[in-house]
């Protein structure tokens, strides 16, 4: 009699198919904690050398050194401390040592005493699993109402 019982391998693999989706979320909501504690360097390593990052078509960054400037930048800096990034729920997709999720980030600003949505966007991140760990190959980050923000997630759908 044949069994349907998944073997050992297969729950192998379905669990750490598990552990490295929970890993990419951790890693995506680490960079919120990053840049609101103002941690440049933390938010960096989040990164792959060679990443590259598109933030609304209008602000580019390639490699690891240059996001940095995602935490230094003048706008970054006027709303610390009272910012809150709040990444997710993300969609993850993994095949072997390459995955992405897309999802949303909502930062959050205190002013005057009241909290306000800073800016809400779409976001498609690639990773990659590289020196045992997942690093971030390549970001794009839409603001809601954008023209072109609906199409990062279409590819999910």
């Amino acid at each position: 009699m044949e069994t349907t019982a998944p073997t050992l391998e297969q729950l192998a693999a379905r669990i750490e198919r598990l552990e490295d989706e929970r890993a990419i979320q951790a890693h995506l909501i680490r960079y919120g904690l990053a840049v609101d504690s103002n941690s440049e360097i933390e938010a960096s390593l989040l990164y792959a050398e060679d990443t590259h990052v598109d933030i609304d078509a209008s602000v580019f960054m390639d490699g690891r050194d240059a996001t940095r400037g995602i935490v230094a930048s003048p706008l970054h800096q006027a709303i610390l401390p009272n910012c809150a990034h709040v990444m997710g729920p993300f969609v993850v997709d993994i095949d072997g040592t390459r995955a992405t999720a897309t999802g949303y980030a909502t930062v959050y600003v205190r002013e005057d005493g009241e909290v306000k949505v800073w800016r809400q966007s779409f976001g498609r991140w690639e990773l990659e699993r590289r020196e045992g760990r997942w690093q971030i190959t390549k970001r794009v980050s839409r603001s809601t109402g954008r023209e072109d923000a609906a199409a990062l997630f279409k590819a999910v759908l």
